[in-house]
């Protein structure tokens, strides 16, 4: 399994939507190793790609929205998370099952974006030690807050 950074294409940059937060977005996920291969939430299941939950799932964190159902409803109606899914929406279930598998891989993206939200994108380190202590906490803390809020949800 390739577990190597993607930087990704630097040719497409000029897709983005305006602004430069899912930019940010885009490189602290591709400067993390992700799995080659997509993503399946169950055998026999919708092969998603990896750097696409990864993205939808940084995205959403980094800006305070934690529930799955919740992000699932964003792929569907709001431009910013239609983007990073290419009409690809990802069920709630298949988030909560990625967060759960790639959950160090998410902290680690969450750090970066963090340590490196002033640093242009072509900057972002790609050294293990990138995220400073407070970035790994607070990430770490973002993704405890998307597990209570997805336990809080199936509880009802």
């Amino acid at each position: 399994m390739n577990l190597s950074p993607d930087m990704g294409r630097r040719d497409s940059d000029r897709s983005f939507p305006e602004g430069g937060r899912l930019r940010r977005v885009f490189d602290a996920v591709g400067a993390v190793g992700w799995p080659a291969l997509g993503f399946q939430a169950e055998a026999g299941g919708h092969l998603f790609a990896t750097r696409m939950l990864a993205s939808v799932l940084i995205h959403a964190y980094s800006g305070g929205r934690f529930a799955s159902e919740e992000i699932e409803e964003a792929c569907r109606n709001e431009d910013d998370f239609r983007y990073l899914c290419s009409g690809d929406v990802p069920e709630a279930r298949v988030l909560r099952r990625f967060r759960r598998i790639h959950a160090a891989a998410l902290i680690d993206s969450l750090a970066r974006l963090w340590a490196t939200a002033g640093t242009p994108s072509s900057e972002i380190p790609t050294t293990e030690d990138a995220a400073q202590p407070r970035d790994l906490g607070r990430a770490r803390l973002c993704l405890e807050s998307a597990v209570a809020a997805d336990s809080l949800a199936l509880d009802f």
